[in-house]
């Protein structure tokens, strides 16, 4: 049962009082922190729940004109959004294991690792394509791992020279990956760039 001075909080909060709101806040929002961190085991989610708490309290305050007791009234609140907390929780973890189940089948690695293959060969295909000079300064660099220099000493040429042949063979893949589609420039930007 309500004492007078309830009342008269609860007929202010339901005009719009502010001071009113800050005054039941005050004097509950401790109590609604600590059961909702004692059932949801985590500070930021429990300090959501009492926000959620009393922001629902201040819409619904119209509501409050047939409340008996306050308290249970808060509390009330407290678990329906505790409540709704586990159920997004739930659904979430239903979609990631969805989500996980449908990234590991067989179906989804054999597509992507198809798809993979595809870029490979219309790489090589388009590296094939490039002059003998270009191509062994390509392939040196991207595949073997060679530096400029390393690659000069190793084919008896400048350093600049090399550079050229390289800025030639990434235009050229790149124009003919480029007309190959979009799913290849991205490969192209991943890979040869």
């Amino acid at each position: 049962m309500l004492t007078p001075d309830e009342r008269r909080l609860i007929e202010n909060l339901i005009g719009g009082d502010a001071f009113s709101f800050d005054k039941i806040f005050r004097q509950y929002n401790k109590k609604v922190y600590a059961f909702s961190l004692r059932n949801l085991k985590n500070r930021e989610d429990a300090e959501g729940v009492v926000q959620e708490v009393f922001v629902n309290l201040w819409k619904d305050r119209a509501k409050l004109r047939d409340v008996k007791n306050l308290e249970y009234w808060i509390f009330g609140i407290c678990f329906n959004v505790i409540r709704k907390h586990f159920r997004k929780m739930l659904r979430e973890k239903q979609h990631l294991r969805k989500f996980a189940e449908i990234n590991s089948s067989d179906d989804h690695l054999s597509v992507n690792e198809a798809e993979y293959q595809d870029l490979l060969e219309k790489a090589e295909t388009i590296i094939e394509k490039l002059p003998l000079r270009q191509k062994s300064v390509f392939l040196l660099s991207k595949k073997d791992g060679l530096s400029n220099a390393e690659i000069a000493e190793k084919l008896r040429i400048s350093k600049k020279t090399v550079e050229n042949h390289l800025t030639c063979a990434k235009s050229f893949i790149k124009k003919a990956l480029v007309d190959e589609g979009l799913l290849s420039v991205l490969f192209f930007v991943l890979f040869i760039n």
